[in-house]
């Protein structure tokens, strides 16, 4: 892949979705992973100004994503408001029963998620959205939670095309090396949860896509079944909800 091509077309679409929505700018979140790194930078290229970013941990976060976060907020001059969501997530909890891991991560989400879109009023802003294409594919995200957003410059890139492009344009070794999270719960980890590294996800991915039997055939089976399942399993993550319109 041409990722010096690349990242002009990736510029080019930010430009045009901000400009075509006549706002001023974006926001996003910033956890301090990989791809929300990766989209502040190519949003900083794309626009130098107005681009606001909000860092939303809770007590569950890793303090060195916070730490990483603000690193990039400062390297990148970009503006930012760090806002801690326990308060707001407990006012949640206390309305909940018996709340696992799993909804306690999707409130966490849907929060963050509802805290871009005030500011995103407040500003004028559009949310940016920092999901890959292989979270996408999977249904790996909450649905108006991380995967909401007005426009999203990576959702056609695979994870480990994010890293490929990520060390295209010098981000810090640190959101490159550090391992998969969405930093939801403590020790929350994507591979973990997954079962697979995102390496083999991305090629049982690739296979399923292009319904390359050969290659599908030389993959572990355990792989395919998982990732059949959980895309048909979350396949109303990927597009609006459908309207009854059968009136005749």
């Amino acid at each position: 892949m041409d990722y010096e091509k690349l990242t002009q077309r990736i510029y080019e679409f930010i430009k045009t979705k901000v400009k075509s929505a006549n706002a001023k700018g974006v926001v996003l979140g910033l956890s301090g992973g990989i791809d929300s790194a990766l989209v502040a930078t190519l949003c900083k290229n794309a626009l130098k100004t107005d681009i606001f970013a909000l860092l939303m941990p809770s007590k569950y976060s890793n303090e060195q994503n916070l730490q990483d976060a603000l690193k990039l907020c400062k390297k990148l001059n970009i503006e930012y408001k760090i806002i801690k969501i326990d308060k707001i997530l407990a006012s949640f909890l206390e309305q909940s029963q018996d709340t696992n891991k799993i909804r306690m991560g999707n409130l966490c989400a849907r929060i963050r998620m509802s805290l871009l879109y005030d500011y995103s009023a407040l500003k004028g802003y559009l949310v940016v959205g920092t999901s890959n294409k292989s979270e996408l594919m999977l249904g790996y995200g909450t649905i108006y939670g991380d995967l909401a957003c007005a426009f999203n410059p990576i959702g056609s890139l695979y994870k480990s095309e994010i890293y490929n492009l990520a060390t295209f344009l010098n981000l810090d070794q640190a959101f490159i090396q550090k391992a998969p999270s969405a930093d939801l719960w403590v020790g929350q980890n994507d591979q973990e949860d997954l079962g697979f590294s995102y390496e083999e996800i991305d090629q049982g991915l690739k296979a399923l896509e292009f319904n390359d039997e050969k290659k599908i055939l030389k993959l572990n089976p355990e792989l395919i079944s998982m990732l059949k399942e959980r895309m048909a399993k979350n396949a109303f993550k990927r597009s609006l909800p459908e309207i009854f319109n059968d009136l005749a």
